[in-house]
């Protein structure tokens, strides 16, 4: 978050603002992702210039309590962006895309365009943290990784324990391809620590399983309660993710 004081806003944010008509005088609030929130007053509002006086930043705290993280093959076009966007509106902590044997062809530039669709649904929602989007990477090396939590699950249809809610105060879950697993992968994350369960009796799409798997994991833990949490609401209705790199004005 910058320090008080006069600030020209980010590029997104003053687009943002432009679009909703705000005007010179405006409140608004600014969040930057790692915990802190502020006021701030607008002083000038053009299609691409914005500044505004932003006031003393407080930490605020809106977030599950358990940090649920998804492992999952990326579905195709549109319908990955709709996982990122939901997934972040649901409470999911970190997207970790993994390559499958039977996934489908992915491209590594579009990290920056979920990243941009993470933000816009942490806004949107009212998220005090914004969740992470990891590189995609190979099903080994997502194995490798020692930062990923220990209690860790697969959805696997037919599997004999049905996804319940997480025990602990990290989960990870594991969504494979629509096209299934290639052999020796199931294996491979039994190996590696990851329990097997079921979503239910219906055949869901991998973003569809995807919210389903977080929303049960993150079931009955409810959400981390912050003082700040009765003004949560700028006047204006308008939030905006502050850049730690904004310029003073």
């Amino acid at each position: 978050m910058p320090p008080q004081g006069p600030h020209l806003l980010p590029t997104e944010v003053a687009h943002h603002l432009s679009v909703v008509r705000a005007r010179p005088g405006d409140r608004i609030r600014l969040f930057d992702g790692a915990g802190t929130e502020a006021d701030a007053e607008l002083t000038e509002v053009g299609r691409r210039r914005v500044t505004a006086v932003i006031g003393p930043g407080a930490a605020v705290l809106r977030e599950p309590i358990a940090r649920v993280e998804l492992a999952c093959a990326l579905p195709k076009g549109a319908r990955a962006e709709w996982l990122f966007e939901h997934g972040t509106e649901v409470g999911v902590a970190a997207f970790r895309p993994v390559r499958f044997a039977r996934s489908n062809p992915s491209r590594r530039e579009r990290r920056d365009r979920f990243e941009r669709i993470v933000a816009a649904a942490a806004e949107q929602c009212d998220r005090s943290l914004l969740p992470a989007v990891h590189e995609e990477v190979a099903l080994q090396d997502l194995l490798d990784d020692p930062t990923v939590p220990a209690e860790r699950f697969l959805a696997a249809p037919g599997a004999r324990e049905p996804l319940g809610a997480a025990r602990s105060a990290a989960a990870i879950l594991v969504i494979g391809p629509e096209g299934g697993f290639a052999d020796g992968e199931v294996d491979a994350l039994a190996a590696a620590g990851f329990l097997p369960a079921d979503l239910g009796p219906l055949t869901l799409r991998t973003e569809t399983a995807a919210l389903v798997g977080a929303a049960r994991l993150l079931a009955a833990l409810g959400h981390s309660a912050s003082p700040q949490d009765d003004a949560a609401a700028s006047p204006t209705g308008s939030r905006g993710l502050s850049s730690p790199s904004a310029n003073d004005q």
